[in-house]
């Protein structure tokens, strides 16, 4: 496990997160804070998104590099949505079950629209 992993592994409780997109058409840093969970081995961050009309994800769409920051931990990585319905289902309930407030929409009947997987490729510089 490199040191990048093992700060993320102690970080994976951390409420929120900031992600930066390119901007799709300006080209420019567009960054936001979103609730994320840690996949497995720490080599994956996951997010969701209840709009998809939203500008991340289309910047996402447009292109898929991105930079995460938790914490004073800054990590590069590729985006890209969940299609496999087993491993969306498995990210929506991880998602539930860190925020409530995610669980209580699940309750009512309120899902993501897309649900991303960051391949993670390392600490970015600052």
């Amino acid at each position: 496990m490199t040191d990048w992993q093992r700060k993320l592994a102690e970080l994976r409780d951390t409420r929120t997160c900031r992600i930066t997109t390119r901007g799709r058409k300006t080209g420019r840093p567009h960054t936001v804070t979103i609730w994320f969970v840690v996949g497995a081995e720490e080599q994956r961050v996951y997010l969701g998104t209840l709009r998809m009309g939203r500008d991340w994800p289309r910047n996402v769409a447009a292109n898929p590099e991105v930079l995460l920051d938790i914490a004073d931990l800054r990590l590069r990585g590729r985006a890209r949505i969940v299609t496999d319905a087993v491993e969306r289902q498995r990210v929506e309930a991880a998602l539930a079950a860190k925020y409530w407030g995610v669980r209580i929409g699940t309750w009512l009947g309120f899902r993501p629209q897309a649900v991303f997987e960051v391949e993670l490729g390392g600490e970015a510089a600052a």
